[in-house]
């Protein structure tokens, strides 16, 4: 008989530890599979594989820091290694670093264009970054080859939503709630998505499932009241607001919505009510300060709608219809220089819309700036003409 040699016992040795290791792993046994194959790393330190399934059941186990170094190492070995790139950015995704997150990700799908689970997760990580058009891309590239995956259907919706697309937003939800249909969060973002895509009553539809599995779903009463408030039904969305506030009174954005319906109805003091206990709950809500300040509008309280107007520009400095209706408010009021600032940093933040041109047209007249005035005017024509055009267009598709 001949004799071994050391090196094809160590194979062998190794060849054992791995195949126990993957049975506990199998089995669900994290904490013996972690053993073996860290004994298998002091046989082979050298091995980017073993380093890689150290981190991913360190991770398992909820070690992630851990984890963390162990894929690390993985890619010093062999930064052409894929599982551990889409690992190491996987575990940075959970611990919510975005930044460090992409790149592995990124790397783990150049290097394996093929597995839809690393081009999933990218998109998913990129969307979490806001970059919503390439994450859509990626999303479904991982879709062309596993379309049967709900949860990146869901990722694919969210991204196209963010990127102004309500009805590919709907769509991919709907394939999202066909292969989850007990998914109830899932069914309300379809209704959402739907009420934007101006399908209102498909929206309530999916809203009105929603409530018969769970009567006490503050969420789809709230959405169910969004809905009938862009159709303008206004009893039927305060029923709505009312019935989700009853449930949850401290809903602001339902406070916030009711406070809407109110005003619509020109239920003034009602509606002011409703508003200000949504800015008790959330004091940072830049559109209830807006919305109190247009309320006031009504009432011809020009002063008032310019304190709400600047509450509103303090908590998002980039409000351009704030900045519109606080030089709509200055110019009633008559401070003209004030209300001229207002205006055009109006139009520097929101340059499509055609209301502050001719505001400040108007004011530039009253002023004796009649030239200056007529220049502002037919800018003003000008963008207007442009966005009825692009509307146009868009009603055609």
């Amino acid at each position: 008989m001949v004799a071994l040699s050391v090196a094809a016992c160590a194979a062998a040795s190794l060849a054992e530890i791995e195949a126990r290791a993957n049975a506990l792993k199998a089995k669900g046994d994290a904490a013996g599979a972690l053993g073996l194959f860290q004994e298998a790393a002091r046989l082979n330190p050298r091995s980017p594989r073993y380093e890689d399934e150290i981190g991913f059941l360190l991770a398992v186990l909820g070690r992630r820091q851990e984890a963390i170094t162990h894929f690390e190492h993985a890619i010093g070995l062999d930064a052409h290694y894929a599982p551990a790139q889409f690992h190491l950015g996987a575990a940075y995704f959970l611990e919510h670093d975005i930044a460090n997150s992409i790149p592995h990700l990124q790397s783990a799908a150049a290097l394996d264009p093929e597995n839809a689970a690393y081009q999933s997760k990218f998109g998913q990580a990129l969307e979490a970054a806001g970059q919503h058009a390439t994450a859509a891309a990626h999303l479904k590239a991982a879709l062309a080859r596993q379309p049967a995956d709900g949860v990146t259907w869901q990722n694919l919706g969210a991204a196209l939503e963010n990127s102004g697309d309500p009805e590919g937003a709907a769509a991919a939800y709907r394939h999202a709630a066909e292969l989850q249909p007990a998914n109830l969060e899932l069914r309300n973002m379809l209704g959402l998505a739907l009420v934007k895509a101006r399908r209102a009553d498909e929206g309530i539809a999916e809203f009105q499932k929603v409530l018969a599995a769970a009567p006490q779903n503050v969420t789809a009463r709230f959405n169910m009241g969004y809905a009938f408030l862009k159709k303008d039904e206004l009893d039927r969305a305060i029923a709505e607001f009312r019935t989700a506030i009853a449930l949850d009174p401290n809903h602001a954005a339902a406070h916030y919505n009711l406070g809407v319906a109110l005003k619509n109805k020109d239920e003034i003091d009602a509606a002011k009510k409703e508003l200000a206990r949504a800015l008790e709950l959330d004091p940072r809500m830049a559109e209830a300060h807006y919305m109190i300040g247009i309320a006031c509008w009504q009432t011809g309280d020009f002063e008032q709608v310019a304190k709400e107007m600047r509450a509103a520009i303090g908590l998002r400095p980039d409000y351009a219809e704030a900045y519109f209706m606080l030089g709509t408010a200055s110019k009633q009021a008559g401070d003209l220089e004030g209300a001229e600032e207002a205006l055009r940093m109006a139009i520097r933040l929101d340059p499509d819309n055609p209301g502050p041109y001719n505001t400040l047209g108007q004011l530039l007249r009253q002023k004796g700036e009649v030239e200056e005035s007529r220049r502002w005017f037919a800018e003003g024509a000008r963008v207007k003409a442009a966005r009825e055009a692009k509307l146009g267009t868009m009603l055609k598709k």
